[in-house]
């Protein structure tokens, strides 16, 4: 009798959450090269859901949010950006909950970090910079689990 020794390869994902995989990873070369001209990438030793401290350059460019105070607009493009990353399996840990994953996650726990993230943005106390990144993170992981038909900034 012969005994066969199968090597596994992990396939690669043909959908990120409802979306085709080619399409997720063309998004998020499209906000990395304009994220790369405009900033420096979030180191992941960070951490989960804690946006960086922003420079006084970035603080004179700001959009409004819902209570009138301002927001960085770099950090929506960086909260997008991570939700990429991890989607697509090159981040170890959610970008807001900080989950730790090996693979591409399914759309459960894509849901599960979108979830969380609509939390972190209907808290009151939440600071603007941190709520402009997550809301980078929500739009993004919106559009993955097909709750949105836009692409993330």
């Amino acid at each position: 009798m012969t005994t066969r020794h199968v090597t596994r390869t992990r396939a690669r994902a043909s959908r990120i959450g409802v979306r085709p995989a080619d399409e997720v990873e063309s998004a998020y070369r499209a906000l990395a090269a304009g994220a790369t001209r405009g900033s420096a990438r979030r180191d992941p030793a960070d951490g989960p859901a804690r946006a960086p401290d922003r420079e006084a350059s970035r603080d004179a460019e700001r959009k409004p949010v819902r209570e009138g105070r301002p927001e960085p607009s770099g950090a929506v493009s960086e909260g997008a950006a991570d939700a990429y990353r991890w989607a697509l399996a090159r981040e170890g840990h959610g970008p807001v909950t900080g989950v730790p994953t090996r693979e591409v996650p399914d759309l459960w726990r894509l849901t599960a970090e979108a979830d969380a993230a609509a939390v972190l943005l209907d808290d009151p106390a939440c600071p603007p910079e941190n709520r402009a990144y997550v809301r980078g993170v929500h739009d993004a992981l919106a559009w993955l689990c097909g709750q949105s038909d836009e692409h993330a900034v």
